[in-house]
């Protein structure tokens, strides 16, 4: 006889998560995530800036202390430089929103916000959380057909005015890219709180 295998029952979360899939979304936010440490397999380089881009998933609201509001994803953050290229992650994602950007431009991501996007939604390992996996741009013969974004303050954001409504939206980042967020290459932990 073969042995039952058993699983604890799932407990739920009162989250509701977003569905794993595609889905079309709008650039509302671009928020500074200033500059933080970079240190991997014992090597120091110095610290680089990082920015994050928050992706309304359209037709999608979140409940958050009884106030709903657009469904806002952000993906992981990314490092940027003086201009953009080719070695960075900057270019690639501002090409979703910008196809004609080129190498040693400069990023206007205030040019770019409000734009359409198509959203890879991923769930971590426990299912509890959605995350971008990818975004790729929409065509820009069908951008009209797509729904407008409900967001109405989108903005790019300045690490140092925590009153910016893209810094203030920063609450869907992973925590420990909140915990590890710095100043001028200082944790965040040693400087301010960001939360």
């Amino acid at each position: 006889m073969a042995i039952k295998r058993q699983a604890p029952a799932q407990e739920s979360n009162n989250n509701d998560v977003l569905p794993a899939g595609e889905y079309e979304g709008r650039l509302a936010y671009v928020a500074d995530l200033g500059l933080l440490k970079r240190e991997f397999a014992g090597e120091v380089k110095p610290p680089a800036q990082q920015i994050a881009l928050g992706i309304e998933i359209l037709g999608k609201t979140r409940t958050f202390e009884e106030v709903e509001s657009p469904l806002i994803l952000w993906n992981n953050g990314f490092n940027i430089f003086s201009t953009l290229n080719n070695l960075g992650t900057e270019l690639k994602l501002y090409k979703v929103f910008a196809p004609n950007a080129k190498e040693g431009e400069v990023a206007d991501w205030d040019a770019v916000l409000g734009l359409p996007c198509n959203v890879t939604v991923v769930h971590n390992a426990t299912g509890e959380y959605a995350n971008i996996d990818n975004l790729q741009p929409i065509p820009t013969k069908y951008q009209q057909d797509v729904e407008p974004m409900a967001t109405s303050d989108a903005c790019t954001g300045d690490i140092g005015d925590e009153n910016n409504p893209a810094q203030k939206a920063l609450y869907g980042l992973p925590r420990w890219k909140i915990e590890n967020l710095g100043v001028n290459g200082v944790s965040s932990s040693d400087d301010a709180d960001y939360t």
